[in-house]
């Protein structure tokens, strides 16, 4: 028997099609006025994600609605680590650090699927790799934090 070979989406995956799409990607910390649309994307890569890789493989899909949740609630610990400045933006941050881990295993994971194009692995990498820098900076309040 052959193994099943799928045509993948790389230009969709990377959400090329998407205004504003390099916001993803770019080899620096976010700023505080880019974040919410970066937030906003990430839901995107997800969704995209599981569009091209479900069909590939049906057991996978079983993880989307976590996965989904995930980006939520990581939008959503993000926003009032932004907008909070009381006291309780520490237990905030507490559970934003949490979710930023889950988050880095998920696009980890998300890249281990794919054995080529390079492109489309270090894709989910840089994605990492932007939040990591964000995520590192904003709690030393640099780059309009």
């Amino acid at each position: 028997m052959h193994p099943k070979f799928y045509e993948v989406p790389v230009h969709r995956l990377m959400c090329r099609d998407v205004r504003m799409h390099q916001i993803l990607t770019e080899p620096r910390p976010l700023h505080f006025k880019e974040m919410k649309l970066f937030l906003n994307l990430l839901a995107e890569v997800v969704d995209r994600w599981y569009q091209a890789v479900s069909p590939m493989n049906p057991e996978i899909a079983s993880s989307q609605e976590s996965h989904e949740t995930l980006v939520r609630e990581l939008r959503s610990s993000y926003l009032k680590v932004m907008e909070d400045d009381t006291e309780e933006v520490f237990m905030e941050r507490e559970r934003l650090d949490y979710l930023f881990h889950r988050f880095g295993e998920m696009l980890q994971s998300f890249a281990s699927v794919f054995a080529s194009p390079f492109e489309l692995i270090t894709f989910y990498r840089d994605i990492l790799r932007r939040l990591e820098m964000t995520h590192d900076i904003m709690l030393e309040g640099k780059h309009g934090w």
